[in-house]
């Protein structure tokens, strides 16, 4: 997987500057690594939107800072504005090629589930990302996952069933579910208990007996 290019200046680590850099469409970052010292940056805000849109924290990013030669990167803490979005500020971690690096990579569903297509059933993603384990030259862009499989009501993909080059871990807990074909009666009342913001029925959730609680179930039988 290539890495994407992005341009970067050296500037003064005071706090006092950071407000100035924003309102002149700078973003304050740092890139910093086991063969790499801290060093603080700033970036074009526009520039560093598309580029982190394209490879968020799971591509590689050839850091150009000034006239140096490039290091490659991977974006890691990423801190924006709560309402508006904005970038406020990055972290670069520069990698080393034979060093295992972990990333979240999003996960895509493709083709056409029979379930849903067939016998009206809702096609449902759970995870939308797989925590892995690689050398930065294994790194991956997407995990397309095929969903032409799930021929019924309760069929499902989990991350154990996903299949990933051999050198690359999975981190992400192997039963969690990545798609699953629901039911549209079901699919309906848990898109409208979510919506309004309820807890599911209790008919829903199993009753969990505490010790005290089965003492107190079998004190009341035997009086009875």
């Amino acid at each position: 997987m290539d890495a994407i290019e992005l341009k970067a200046e050296l500037r003064e680590a005071k706090r006092s500057r950071v407000k100035q850099l924003r309102r002149q469409g700078l973003v304050p970052a740092v890139v910093y690594g086991k063969e790499a010292e801290a060093t603080s940056l700033q970036i074009e805000a526009r520039a560093l939107y598309k580029v982190l849109r394209q490879a968020g924290s799971h591509q590689l990013i050839s850091l150009q800072i000034g006239e140096d030669p490039p290091k490659l990167t991977l974006a890691r803490d990423i801190q924006q504005d709560v309402l508006k979005h904005d970038y406020l500020h990055v972290d670069f971690y520069a990698v080393t090629m034979g060093e295992k690096v972990t990333a979240n990579v999003p996960v895509v569903l493709v083709g056409v589930a029979p379930g849903a297509r067939d016998k009206g059933g809702v096609l449902t993603q759970g995870l939308d990302q797989v925590d892995i384990e690689c050398l930065p030259s294994e790194l991956i862009s997407t995990i397309e996952v095929n969903v032409e499989g799930l021929l019924d009501f309760n069929d499902s993909i989990s991350v154990s069933d996903l299949t990933l080059p051999e050198a690359i871990t999975v981190l992400s807990d192997p039963d969690s579910m990545v798609a699953k074909i629901e039911a549209p009666r079901m699919a309906e009342e848990l898109e409208a208990w979510e919506e309004e913001g309820e807890e599911l029925p209790v008919s829903a959730e199993p009753e969990v007996l505490t010790a005290s609680r089965e003492d107190e179930e079998g004190d009341r039988s035997a009086e009875e």
